[in-house]
């Protein structure tokens, strides 16, 4: 994998719930039990490092797949479990921040359903090739009752690690993810001053364009 196939992801920064703090490097990261057997359409979501063994699966799975089988059959591994291990509305509502309750109700069903498929299709169209990569989980921390931090690590053929320190909150029974902070840089962060910078200089229609044409983008990607 190259390193520009690598995403930031969707999250909320740490400082806006209160709770993130870096965890430390354990010594001898533990490999995650995800491999590309164990991606379903029905992950184990009842523990912290579940969820995200669940998501490196299916990760590691349209990894595998490549280039040859297509954005559509990846997205089709990637999809259900993307759907299922990250909380969506709660992450809409923390991406926009004051500006999610302007929205209509409509408008915030809207902005979920494109930010599930724009996630959906970030990994898809990214995690397009494999070289013999694995996902390991290193540790877990409880931040406050019903927040967890995961710390992950990608480590490429070459021996590069990247880290991923995932930040889930607990959702009934399931835990969920509504944080990425990738090799250091919160993705929401970065997101968060996008979004809203769009949605009050050109409003919600043009911000859901501007997510659609990325989405295409993954789409026309194996094409090009």
């Amino acid at each position: 994998m190259q390193r520009k196939r690598l995403p930031l992801l969707f999250g909320v920064t740490a400082v806006v719930l209160g709770v993130y703090a870096p965890m430390g490097v354990a010594a001898g990261a533990v490999p995650a039990k995800a491999t590309a057997e164990t991606a379903s359409e029905k992950p184990a979501l009842g523990s912290p490092d579940g969820a995200i063994e669940s998501l490196d699966a299916a990760l590691l799975k349209s990894m595998e797949l490549g280039k040859s089988a297509g954005y559509s059959r990846r997205y089709r591994v990637v999809a259900p479990v993307v759907s299922r291990v990250f909380n969506f509305e709660r992450i809409a509502e923390l991406t926009l921040g004051p500006d999610w309750q302007k929205l209509s109700a409509a408008q915030q069903k809207t902005f979920v359903e494109v930010l599930r498929e724009y996630t959906i299709a970030t990994y898809a169209g990214r995690f397009d090739s494999y070289a013999g990569e694995h996902f390991a989980i290193v540790q877990t921390q409880t931040f406050q009752p019903g927040t967890e931090g995961v710390y992950a690590t990608l480590t490429e053929h070459d021996g590069k690690v990247h880290r991923f320190d995932y930040l889930l909150q607990k959702e009934g029974d399931d835990w969920r993810i509504v944080n990425v902070v990738a090799d250091g840089v919160s993705d929401l962060a970065l997101k968060r001053a996008e979004y809203t910078e769009t949605l009050r200089k050109k409003g919600f229609d043009a911000l859901i364009q501007h997510l659609k044409k990325q989405i295409q983008a993954y789409r026309d990607g194996d094409k090009q």
